[in-house]
């Protein structure tokens, strides 16, 4: 891709090699001698002018024309006028037009001007700039952009996605990595920003208000932003002052801030928790904060042998004695977010429990088959996490039946910490049922509580592709 002649890489030029003049053999395009060439540089002058007014608006200089590019007595194909400062570019460059060499009737050539001149043209490799009245270029080669149209204040706006909004003297941050903000709902994903005081191509060409500047904020994401949700808003923060960004409408959104914008945070908001990301550098500035979103922990633990199992009392089968048993299962899951509960303790993850059993009993049991029944109550009772060598003692939740998962039992547990020991007491207790039994002499009430220990919650490392 080539690169715009600059003003800083024309003064370069031009004061290396000198403005050629008159005198020297005649001058010779593609092995014709020329002739009438002042008169020819007088037309490209004229034609260039033409199409500068009639183009877009842009500002030259009172000293800004054309030159011929030689290299020795051989005149290049292209010709350079300028400098010349376009409204929707960040530096002054210089056109470019190819010659229509056209015969005089003579064994010599007159150069004619082009139809047309191209923004940015390249000088020419092993060239001099020649002009036969021995005009130079200007000594100040870095012309002001025309005046445009000034942005709103304190209202951000997206730039087209198809302009590329680049600002080659601003302060830029490209990192290596994009600053990432997590939400239940997706990921915030800054590839880049910038720091200028206009923006967006020739059609839509702002400038800052009075006493600010541009922040330009390039997305490579933004499923975690939902502007047409309650819970969800996102801004940017410069100091005590704070700029929301309303909409999401493509990759690029321009802020025009007040004060120093190299401290500028990116505030992404969800049900109440605020979450920074600084534009300086891109990192998080509190990594605790929804800490959860950010783990490589998989959700659902290892499959493990301790989370199910079936607990006896009476083993023996003894007449005269209470019988009963108990299943059990547990499933768990590692949350960053829940709807209801909101958001944990920061740097903490919650941590879902889901018990279900399934009980048989307990009965008294006598010989020759007689039983006595009773009405029972189950209930859960000091459900443990064991993490990190301290013990956590959850909060009980809803209840579903046990095909939809059991009693929900919920933790806040370090967010880093991959492995908890759960242990639970399931206390079965009632009076008897005289109408619904057979035994003779059963006892007045049961109580008996099953010891469900040791169940190993263990979460692997995410896959890396994850």
């Amino acid at each position: 891709m080539q690169k715009k002649l600059t003003a800083a890489a024309i003064a370069g030029f031009v004061s290396v090699i000198g403005v050629t003049g008159c005198g020297g053999p005649p001058l010779v395009y593609n092995g014709q001698e020329l002739s009438s060439v002042g008169q020819s540089l007088e037309d490209i002058d004229a034609a260039w002018k033409q199409a500068v007014a009639n183009g877009v608006k842009a500002t030259v200089s009172d000293d800004s024309r054309c030159y011929l590019q030689i290299s020795e007595n051989t005149v290049a194909g292209a010709a350079v006028c300028g400098p010349i400062h376009y409204l929707g570019d960040d530096e002054t460059t210089w056109d470019g037009a190819q010659w229509e060499p056209v015969a005089d009737g003579r064994d010599t050539y007159s150069l004619k001007p082009p139809g047309s001149f191209t923004p940015g043209q390249q000088l020419q490799a092993n060239t001099e700039l020649y002009r036969p009245d021995d005009k130079e270029p200007p000594a100040d080669l870095a012309l002001n952009e025309p005046d445009a149209p000034a942005a709103e204040k304190d209202t951000p706006f997206w730039l087209p996605v198809a302009q590329a909004p680049g600002v080659p003297e601003a302060t830029a941050v490209t990192p290596g990595k994009p600053g990432i903000l997590k939400s239940p709902a997706g990921t915030v994903s800054v590839t880049g920003t910038e720091i200028s005081d206009r923006v967006g191509g020739a059609a839509n060409r702002q400038q800052a208000p009075e006493d600010t500047q541009f922040l330009t904020i390039h997305f490579s994401e933004l499923t975690g932003f939902e502007p047409s949700s309650d819970v969800s808003a996102m801004a940017v923060a410069v100091g005590d002052k704070t700029y929301p960004i309303e909409t999401a409408e493509g990759e690029s959104v321009v802020v025009p801030v007040e004060g120093d914008a190299e401290t500028a945070l990116l505030r992404l908001t969800y049900d109440g928790l605020d979450q920074d990301l600084s534009l300086a550098d891109l990192t998080r500035m509190d990594e605790t904060a929804a800490v959860g979103l950010y783990s490589n922990l998989e959700s659902e633990p290892k499959e493990s042998a301790t989370r199910s199992g079936e607990l006896t009392m009476n083993a023996a089968k003894a007449d005269n004695a209470f019988s009963g048993s108990l299943t059990f299962g547990v499933k768990a899951e590692r949350l960053a977010y829940d709807q209801e509960r909101k958001w944990p303790a920061a740097g903490m993850s919650w941590l879902k429990v889901s018990l279900s059993t399934s009980t048989r009993g307990p009965e008294w049991k006598e010989e020759n088959y007689r039983r006595g029944v009773y009405s029972l109550t189950k209930a859960i009772e000091a459900p443990t996490l064991q993490v990190d060598g301290k013990n956590i003692t959850g909060e009980l939740g809803d209840l579903k039946d046990d095909f939809l998962g059991g009693q929900e039992i919920w933790y806040q547990v370090p967010a880093a910490s991959a492995q908890a020991m759960f242990t639970a007491d399931v206390k079965m207790a009632g009076a008897h049922k005289p109408d619904s039994s057979t035994a003779k002499n059963p006892p007045a009430t049961v109580e008996h509580v099953y010891q469900i220990r040791d169940v190993n919650l263990e979460f692997a490392p995410q896959a890396k592709n994850q």
